[in-house]
């Protein structure tokens, strides 16, 4: 389970103008009244307009004024990212099962192998998280739907999967067997206690046999989302959530009691489950990608995305695991702090992807076809629902860090631990949803130089501070400045014009004036 960071308008005439012909039902040879005869004629153009023409009122069924992109329509957002948010915290929500049930039947010891479990598990498929925004970005494009989200180009869509689908389940399978070979290597290149290597290897070998399929699903995923449809991955998934949470109840209470082998076990069958139905709901539509080696073209454009955006993604995971280290510093009790507090924040965060999903969706376009209107009705209806949802999702974190950590765990050090965490946990996830939104219009303009730029920048900095933080709120804190930095550059470089998304925007205020 991974993070990424976590138009109805139609399109502008601004560019050009078309004349519309004048209507056949008017006669030209129809009487003209004398008040319009002894009209003066001002110049030439008027005179010879006057002559050859009929006054303005007289002519019926005129052509309307050039009309305006319509203002992006919060319900239809809503319509969408509704469902799409169900999806995207469906499976935070079953991390966060997993740490209750292991917290619960394997005490401290269980919910601190969970972390550097994690890490090398869901920390490294966002590693791949590549694969799905591009997706996005590729199938989007190419599909093309018009304002209601009807009338797109199925065959283009399909086409354009096929390579991320491909790459995906190639690199699933490759990751699959690192994983058979690896992973003691990596937990003890991690430095994690020898106590708790056991638990975490299991929990790894589970989730590391699967990784093909969690990838393909995925790329299905954005496949499914980028043709404006949330609501058939959403019982999916849901689906798949039963499934997981039967298979905790089997494996980890009974009759296997496996701990956290067993929250393993059952997130692997759900993944296996939820990636078969991604695949036939695809068939069904004619959505299915072949598995191919990929040509040329379709190279060239998968790795327009991939390249940047896999340096991006390293640029923030080496973020998290640099978090996941300093917490591991601190001790068994602060680890497993940190682990109940980075699900929490995980799950709220995740509150901001349909926001980050609506742009790519939705700005592709506008961007290429430089409709400022449209990309500002849609930027200004995405902001205020960000600004208006961070408050309240911020204040959910609180409470369920401050008062609901007992769920998770019976330790009381663990428990005063994410209680004294709290208000971090709040600025660091409305911070970080206001931040997902902007991040979501800057994958949608494909601004990756700049994403690049600020985002090793800001790890630098993450880096330096983290090394003074003995405390899970110092831990959190630099994640909330980082986001912030990040948040405001991308305010920023729009409103002054730079990048596609910002000359879109300019392009349309040289319209207003003008």
């Amino acid at each position: 389970r991974c993070v990424g960071f976590g138009s109805f308008a139609p399109i502008s005439a601004h560019a050009h103008t078309v004349l519309s012909p004048r209507p056949t039902s008017v006669s030209l040879n129809r009487r003209v009244p004398d008040a319009w005869k002894r009209k003066g004629r001002s110049s030439l153009f008027n005179a010879d307009h006057e002559e050859n023409s009929p006054p303005a009122d007289l002519i019926k069924n005129e052509a309307p004024a050039e009309e305006k992109p319509a203002k992006a329509s919060k319900r239809e957002m809503m319509g969408f990212a509704i469902p799409a948010l169900g999806i995207f915290l469906t499976n935070p929500l079953l991390s966060n099962i997993d740490n209750a049930f292991v917290g619960k039947i394997a005490g401290t010891a269980g919910l601190a192998a969970l972390s550097p479990a994690t890490i090398c598990t869901d920390q490294m498929l966002y590693l791949f998280s590549f694969l799905g925004r591009a997706t996005t970005g590729l199938v989007s494009r190419a599909y093309a739907a018009g304002p209601d989200g009807k009338g797109g180009n199925v065959n283009a869509a399909r086409e354009a999967a096929s390579a991320p689908l491909t790459v995906a389940v190639i690199c699933g399978l490759v990751l699959s067997g690192l994983y058979a070979a690896f992973t003691p290597w990596m937990l003890s290149t991690l430095g994690v206690n020898p106590a708790l290597r056991t638990d975490a290897a299991s929990y790894i070998h589970w989730r590391g046999a699967i990784a093909w399929a969690a990838l393909a699903q995925s790329v299905a995923l954005q496949v499914l989302l980028a043709t404006r449809d949330a609501v058939t991955p959403l019982k999916i998934v849901a689906m798949a959530a039963v499934f997981n949470v039967i298979g905790d109840a089997l494996f980890c209470v009974w009759p296997f009691r496996w701990g956290c082998a067993g929250a393993a076990a059952a997130t692997s069958i759900a993944t296996l489950v939820s990636s078969g139905f991604m695949l036939r709901a695809l068939a069904k539509r004619r959505l299915l990608p072949s598995l191919r080696v990929p040509g040329a073209e379709q190279l060239r454009s998968l790795l327009e995305f991939t390249g940047p955006l896999l340096a991006v993604t390293i640029t923030r995971l080496l973020g998290f695991v640099a978090m996941q280290r300093q917490a591991m510093k601190l001790g068994v009790t602060q680890l497993a702090g940190y682990q109940l507090c980075i699900n929490v924040v995980i799950f709220f965060l995740l509150f901001a992807e349909p926001l980050s999903q609506l742009s790519q969706t939705k700005l592709p376009s506008l961007v290429d076809a430089e409709d400022g209107d449209a990309v500002l009705a849609n930027l200004k209806s995405i902001a205020s629902l960000a600004i208006c949802g961070s408050l309240a999702v911020g204040g959910l974190a609180f409470s369920a860090v401050r008062f609901g950590s007992g769920i998770f765990t019976g330790d009381a050090g663990v428990q005063l631990l994410a209680q004294q965490t709290a208000p971090a946990i709040f600025l660091n996830v409305v911070t970080a949803i206001v931040c997902v939104a902007a991040d979501g219009a800057m994958l949608a303009s494909r601004d990756f130089g700049f994403m690049l730029a600020v985002g090793i920048s800001t790890y630098v900095m993450q880096m330096r501070l983290l090394g003074s933080c003995g405390s899970l709120s110092g831990i959190f804190s630099t994640f909330t400045l980082r986001l912030g930095i990040y948040t405001v550059a991308c305010v920023v470089r729009a409103a002054s014009g730079r990048g596609a998304l910002g000359r879109a925007i300019q392009k349309r205020r040289r319209f207003a004036i003008s």
